[in-house]
């Protein structure tokens, strides 16, 4: 009798779980906070969907535009312009190696993120020649940009409600650069970049020397909320 109490409320458990777990939203809509500003590449409003595939695999596709520029150039050669999309397959551990309970509310996920993005605007690089290092100017310009590439991903999606979600995430991975510039008088073999801290490394980002294959890193945090 007890035998039979016993399966009798472990069967009970599994079917109330499993319906529990069918009303679950397959859908999960998220703002990437981070990419709002952006200072590395380029500011973006971007919106994601995660469609669950099933309780261990999603695919998350996510797309920005830029509304803003940070920099004001006096002149402007390009107006300031770009987009951002990335395509993502996940796989959650934690439910993959766990029941599904315990990793209800944080869900741990490693991800393959396959990107492209592209914008144009007006930028500026100060420099002085090689030969007459006294001398200082500022040089504004237009500059295009595309990249394209892989990252790794490691992420947490964190259930702050039933609908509330965050996802804090990094990425490391490979990207393709290529960089045009119009209208630019700074020359990389001739003239000497000024400037301090890190303005030097974000102007050198705006020209085509720094086109080519390089090392990504990514950072951030999504809000989401289940549909």
């Amino acid at each position: 009798m007890k035998k039979l109490l016993t399966i009798l409320i472990l069967t009970i458990s599994t079917l109330i779980f499993a319906q529990e777990e069918s009303k679950e939203s397959k859908w999960i809509l998220k703002l990437n906070a981070t990419q709002l500003v952006d200072v590395v590449s380029y500011p973006t409003l971007q919106i994601s969907a995660e469609r669950k595939i099933n309780p261990y695999f999603s695919v998350n596709a996510e797309a920005g535009y830029q509304l803003y520029d940070f920099s004001k150039a006096d002149t402007i050669f390009l107006k300031s312009k770009g987009f951002k999309a990335n395509l993502e397959g996940r796989v959650y551990l934690f439910k993959m190696l766990h029941s599904r309970i315990e990793s209800k509310r944080n869900e741990f996920y490693v991800g393959l993120q396959l990107f492209y993005r592209e914008n144009e605007g007006t930028n500026s690089v100060d420099f002085s020649p090689k030969n007459d290092e006294t001398k200082f100017y500022t040089d504004n310009f237009g500059t295009k940009r595309t990249a394209k590439g892989f990252n790794i991903m490691v992420g947490n999606q964190i259930s702050m409600s039933k609908k509330i979600i965050l996802e804090p995430y990094i990425g490391l991975g490979l990207m393709n650069r290529q960089i045009d510039n119009s209208d630019i008088e700074y020359n990389e073999i001739k003239d000497t970049r000024n400037g301090t801290g890190l303005k030097p490394l974000f102007q050198k980002l705006n020209l085509e020397e720094s086109s080519g294959n390089v090392f990504n890193f990514c950072f951030g945090l999504r809000v989401g909320y289940r549909l």
